[in-house]
């Protein structure tokens, strides 16, 4: 994941594509890979506007139901801030439902946004925990967030995500839909 500031005023956030439910790690094990959605965020002085391009540009909702701009209030909100207005515009690369991630990549670039534009008081844990309460499980998250493949697990009795990294030798991937 890479992260563009402009402080409080605007972010531009690259996030990875990710597979999961590797071998028997349902759930738990993911991989991010080399193929990127990015998201641009601006502060405005009203309102809120979403502009798509690419993957789902005809499907996405353009309103606050958008699962960016959900991650982005929540990160606001869980930092304590608040803005008058957004422009959001997203670059999807990633192709949805297909297995690949789209959503949890949505939902981490949506917090990182947030957390940037705050000032990013959040930590890369809180990051991770946040983005993993829209997907319910941190297998896509993870490696969205840290890259590579990674073993991950969230607790929602105690609200805590743990993850661990898995080194394996550079592969290349072939995905076919």
């Amino acid at each position: 994941m890479s992260i563009e500031v402009e402080v409080g005023t605007k972010a531009i956030v690259i996030v990875p594509a990710s597979t999961a439910n590797l071998g028997p790690g349902y759930d738990t094990l993911g991989m991010a890979l080399s193929l990127y959605d990015t998201v641009e965020v601006e502060v405005t002085t009203s309102g809120l506007e979403v502009e798509i391009f690419g993957e789902g540009a005809e499907d996405l909702p353009r309103d606050g139901s958008h699962l960016v701009v959900k991650a982005i209030r929540s990160a606001l909100s869980t930092a304590d801030a608040t803005v008058p207005g957004l422009r959001v515009v997203s670059h999807n690369n990633i192709p949805q439902s297909r297995g690949l991630g789209s959503s949890a990549s949505a939902a981490v670039a949506g917090v990182a946004a947030g957390n940037a534009l705050a000032g990013s008081p959040l930590t890369q844990e809180q990051v991770v925990q946040l983005s993993s309460a829209f997907e319910g499980h941190p297998d896509n998250v993870a490696p969205t967030i840290y890259g590579g493949l990674l073993a991950g697990y969230y607790n929602p009795e105690t609200n805590e995500t743990n993850v661990a990294h898995i080194d394996v030798p550079n592969v290349d991937i072939i995905l076919t839909i």
